[in-house]
């Protein structure tokens, strides 16, 4: 099935100029005006220098790192893991405007409607569990425990905290009574099937967080134990709306203190994140129990250039923040590492040493960098063997630093803690390599805007010179295109223009349905072959070059019929014939002299 099919090409048109393409991005990547383009990190591969760019008049974007390229809804489907239909659906929300009739089908995981459906049963669960817990006699231990834990009501409100109450099926019989179907609750992950018949509920007796996503909708929860249950903290489990691989507690709070500071304070806990707010610090979000993984890590790095991780004060702690140095490296992203004196945690040292001291030392976070080697040099033997092997398991790291600057300084920092000279640990850095294959394609790469051929060079003519339509679209040219995949862009092109009068790009992305096509037409679109000042001359050029083209396929079936004509004997015919081809080399000499004119 067509990833449109379930909108009209009219609505789905609506919606794309309705939105501004700089203003969506802009809500997960901070992005900075160079020139034409807007500009910043891209969310989809590690990288430390920008190659994102956004064309606010094209409304189309492209990564001149990874390759990618789209309009809005691209962008949306690749950000968020959505599909083309609750892509649209999800804008259409956002606009207010009510989705065809037309487009309604039966809910399954490929469709807007299963995820809408799950999303709805998960906000009103977190109204059920706040209610119950700032207004209800049964959520008096919630109530207790936030202010044991020295969390207001102002807290509460704006996290949307709740509270599920002891008790097997109170929230079964909250949805029993609005008659919501059973087996959509338990995909919901709120309920849960007995083995022997009938439900209960998943969270008891459990202080709760509702978590949102990036478009504050609630996709899940955490739940904190106020009694002997196990685990202390339990999770909603994965669904369709929910992968706790891709959420970063607080986020949604925490977005525009983290883009006025341009920085961003990352913890492991749900108190430790609302103990930082409610001190100040609300560039602050947490992880769900688990380590930050690439999605979470790439999502941070467009918000602010500043992350700092701050780790428990214990051997754990420690543990976890040597063990993420990898995944930053990998990923490309500088950071800073704060771990906390011994036994402490960012919630309890806060309250004992108070924001002013607390930010002091926030400051004092080390760039991960040096916080790894100082850790892994501390514990290095006496031994000359010991030294030898931190040199080679420092090598890696060493290597992997893109920055000359940072390679010279930081062999120059393992040189000083373990009193080698520099010269041995580079002559490492260089034997590693020996052998190491760099593999460099016959073929240019597609993202650095290298596509030969002419068939291309008419596909960006109409992409970026407002006349070339007019000119490459009054009839068709499509023997000119010799690949399956420029054929089908310039049929489309030229259908886009009998509809609308013009080639739009963005609109243009959504009649493709392969990425790769995608990614070709918004490199062209962006940089391409044509500089603006050089439109006019291009396009006269290209012109004269498709005369050319023509020229010679006329001249080759003129050639044939020449000799089968002179083995016919057929002389009249032939005279004429040989006149015709005088003509076609006179008119190809005019076209090369007017072209080196």
């Amino acid at each position: 099935m067509s990833k449109t099919s379930f909108f009209s090409d009219s609505f789905i048109a609506r919606i794309k100029d309705a939105v501004n393409l700089v203003t969506i991005v802009s809500e997960v990547l901070a992005l900075k005006k160079t020139g034409r383009h807007y500009q910043g990190l891209c969310p989809f591969h590690p990288e430390k220098t920008p190659s994102f760019m956004v064309n606010e008049e094209k409304q189309i974007f492209h990564c001149f790192g990874c390759g990618l390229g789209g309009n809005v809804f691209t962008f949306l489907m690749h950000y968020h893991h959505l599909s083309f239909p609750e892509t649209v659906s999800e804008l259409a929300q956002r606009l207010g405007v009510p989705l065809p009739k037309t487009s309604s089908a039966r809910p399954t995981e490929e469709e807007p409607g299963l995820k809408e459906a799950l999303r709805s049963l998960q906000a009103q669960a977190a109204e059920y569990y706040h209610h119950l817990l700032l207004t209800e006699k049964a959520g008096r231990k919630g109530r207790e425990y936030l202010t044991y834990r020295k969390m207001n009501r102002k807290m509460a409100e704006e996290f949307y905290l709740g509270y599920a109450p002891e008790g097997w099926d109170h929230l079964v019989s909250f949805f029993k009574n609005k008659s919501i179907p059973l087996p959509l609750l338990e995909q919901s992950g709120l309920i849960i099937k007995k083995e022997k018949g009938g439900h209960y509920d998943r969270f008891r007796n459990r202080l709760i967080f509702p978590i949102f996503d990036d478009r504050r909708q609630v996709i899940g929860f955490g739940g904190r134990a106020l009694g002997e249950e196990t685990p202390k903290y339990l999770n909603s489990p994965e669904s369709p709306i929910f992968n706790k691989g891709q959420i970063l507690y607080g986020l949604s709070q925490a977005k525009a203190s983290i883009r006025g500071l341009n920085q961003v304070v990352v913890v492991e806990g749900y108190f430790d994140l609302l103990s930082l707010h409610l001190h100040g610090f609300k560039q602050a979000v947490a992880t769900l129990g688990t380590a930050l993984g690439s999605y979470q890590i790439r999502k941070l790095k467009g918000l602010a250039e500043d992350l700092i991780l701050l780790f428990d004060g214990d051997q754990p702690g420690i543990q976890a923040a040597l063990r993420s140095v990898s995944l930053f490296e990998q990923e490309r992203v500088s950071a800073r590492i704060k771990v906390l004196p011994s036994d402490t945690d960012p919630d309890s040292y806060l309250f004992q040493v108070g924001p002013e001291r607390f930010s002091a030392e926030l400051q004092q976070a080390e760039p991960m960098m040096t916080f790894f080697i100082n850790r892994q040099v501390g514990e290095v033997g006496p031994r000359v063997q010991d030294q030898a092997r931190m040199v080679d398991r420092l090598v890696p790291h060493l290597k992997g630093l893109t920055s000359e600057w940072e390679r010279a300084y930081y062999v120059g920092l393992v040189s000083q803690k373990l009193k080698i000279p520099e010269s041995v640990i580079w002559r490492t850095m260089k034997g590693s390599m020996t052998g190491e294959k760099i593999s460099k394609g016959t073929e240019k790469s597609l993202k650095e805007g290298q596509i030969p051929g002419l068939e291309w060079h008419v596909i960006e003519a109409l992409l970026r010179i407002p006349q070339a339509p007019l000119l490459l679209l009054n009839k068709d040219r499509t023997d000119l295109f010799e690949t399956p995949e420029a054929r089908s862009i310039y049929k489309t092109m030229a259908e886009l223009y009998r509809q609308n009068g013009k080639v739009d790009p963005s609109l243009l992305l959504n009649k493709l349905e392969d990425q790769t096509l995608r990614n070709q037409i918004s490199v062209l679109a962006f940089r391409g072959f044509i500089e603006s000042k050089d439109e006019e001359p291009f396009l006269s050029d290209l012109m004269k070059r498709i005369q050319l083209r023509e020229l010679q396929k006329q001249e080759k079936a003129l050639y044939r019929e020449i000799r089968s004509k002179e083995k016919l004997g057929i002389t009249e015919e032939l005279r004429s014939l040989l006149a015709l081809k005088k003509d076609l080399l006179q008119r190809r000499k005019e076209i090369l002299i007017s072209s080196k004119g």
